[in-house]
């Protein structure tokens, strides 16, 4: 639905980069001068296919394009293969306006999995939002460190627990599992899960397309 998708934009990547010229590299990589710099040779609408064009275009019902015609974040790519980002952009919806877990949770898991993958757009985007929704500047500071945020109140630790274990070990020991169930149920875990999916991600089409901040921010991890 139209309304969700525009939900998505008002609270979720709002990031943007500039394309300018490419030149191509030793390595033989495209990149693109300036500020922000990204791997992927942009296809204007006009070149795409009739599937890519109708995502292309469901997508700017909540994005504006630059005047390269491209989105930004992990859009752009997404849009190479139509059916992935229309369920993409499904799930994002999901995840920003219906999980059982309130948008302070949410952004809180989606820092934890910035940290993890040293995503700069990621940390730049969401860690602004999760000062708006209500996670303090000294959490922040303590998943940008490594270090478990003691200071955070009780629902705070139990997604960082989580999602720290489930990033860094690869496991969610039972002790862990059986009280994320008992403080959010089934379904709260699963949305936790889902979270941190989605933003894994988004994490990797950004690493992979060497996508940065838009808006002339830069990001705390080294490029």
């Amino acid at each position: 639905m139209i309304s969700n998708e525009i939900g998505m934009e008002s609270a979720a990547l709002r990031f943007r980069f500039v394309l300018i010229p490419e030149v191509k590299s030793n390595a033989g990589e495209f990149v693109r001068k300036g500020e922000h710099m990204t791997r992927q040779m942009i296809k204007p609408p006009e070149e795409m296919t009739p599937e890519q064009l109708k995502q292309y275009e469901r997508i700017g019902k909540f994005r504006t394009p630059g005047e390269d015609r491209a989105y930004g974040g992990p859009y752009d790519p997404w849009i190479c293969n139509p059916e992935l980002a229309r369920r993409a952009v499904s799930w994002g919806n999901m995840v920003w306006e219906r999980t059982s877990i309130g948008r302070r949770l949410v952004e809180l898991a989606i820092v934890v999995t910035a940290r993890f993958w040293e995503s700069n757009v990621e940390w730049v985007s969401h860690t602004r939002m999760a000062l708006e929704n209500g996670v303090s500047q000294d959490v922040i500071d303590s998943v940008f460190a490594k270090r478990r945020p003691e200071q955070a109140p009780e629902d705070e630790l139990l997604i960082y627990d989580v999602c720290f274990a489930l990033h860094e070990t690869h496991q969610l020991p039972l002790d862990l599992y059986e009280k994320a169930v008992d403080t959010l149920g089934e379904r709260g875990l699963v949305d936790i899960i889902a979270t941190i999916g989605y933003y894994t991600f988004v994490a990797m089409t950004l690493c992979a397309f060497d996508v940065g901040p838009g808006g002339g921010e830069k990001g705390p991890f080294p490029l």
